[in-house]
């Protein structure tokens, strides 16, 4: 379950991502930064994916620096 830290966290850094970002998540789709925006707002299954894979990965970059 994503919590509404980590989705302000997520929102957050696609916010800085350039505007013609393009991100292909398999049989879900190709999603440009606006509408993954859009997903995470919606808390749509897109949405929440995008979510835990970002949370999961800052957890594990901190894993190794620590």
């Amino acid at each position: 379950m994503v919590t509404e830290q980590e989705r302000k966290i997520v929102l957050a850094r696609l916010a800085t991502m350039p505007l013609d970002l393009e991100l292909s998540l398999g049989s879900m789709g190709s999603f440009d930064r606006n509408k993954l925006i859009e997903e995470v707002e919606a808390n749509s299954d897109v949405g929440e994916l995008v979510v835990e894979v970002y949370i999961g990965y800052l957890r594990s970059f901190g894993k190794k620096v620590g």
